[in-house]
């Protein structure tokens, strides 16, 4: 598939192999593939936005002559809400090119190649923390996590059937059926 096709859906998570952590980035969902890419923008996002919120404040600070203290707090929370959403729309954008332009830096899942699809959902306060973990297993057995507030369940159960294969619900997760050929099963 050419470079130019864009993905269904992109979301931040930290990736898991077979259990083991392997970085965090962005996870993308094409119609033909499931796609990761290590990338950091968001991570630095979150570090470097209150700085920069800091130093645009300053000089309001410095007109004013008063700076109340919890106004120290809501500039950076603020720099940790906008440094945050900034990084998240650069990892999508670098990530996606990543992808069309240098393929083997990404972790690649054809859509043929899925087998099943689980989601685990922490309780109680680690649901406010860590979101949920989709774990993606392919026809080989391996096992692909991406941990976050990723919610890609759906749609890749969608883009499955849009290739023809049968996807139903176990107690579990999510069944993924090969594609019948020449009408067998």
């Amino acid at each position: 598939m050419n470079g130019t096709v864009k993905p269904i859906r992109s979301e931040s998570a930290r990736f898991l192999v077979g259990g083991t952590r392997k970085g965090q980035g962005v996870v993308l969902l094409y119609p033909d593939k499931l796609a990761s890419v290590r990338v950091y923008a968001e991570m630095w996002g979150y570090f470097v936005g209150p700085i920069v919120v800091a130093a645009a404040a300053l000089p309001i600070a410095r007109i004013t002559g008063a700076w109340p203290e919890f106004y120290g707090a809501l500039q950076a929370a603020l720099g940790v809400m906008l440094g945050g959403a900034a990084g998240r729309a650069v990892d999508r954008g670098l990530a996606a090119k990543a992808v069309a332009e240098a393929p083997q830096g990404a972790t690649i899942i054809p859509l043929d190649m899925i087998a099943s699809l689980q989601t685990f959902r922490p309780t109680r306060l680690g649901s406010l923390f860590q979101g949920e973990t989709l774990v993606v297993t392919t026809v080989d057995g391996t096992e692909y996590g991406f941990r976050g507030r990723t919610g890609l369940q759906n749609d890749i159960a969608g883009a499955l059937a849009g290739l023809g294969r049968e996807v139903r619900a176990t107690t579990t997760g999510l069944a993924v059926n090969p594609r019948a050929l020449n009408g067998e099963g």
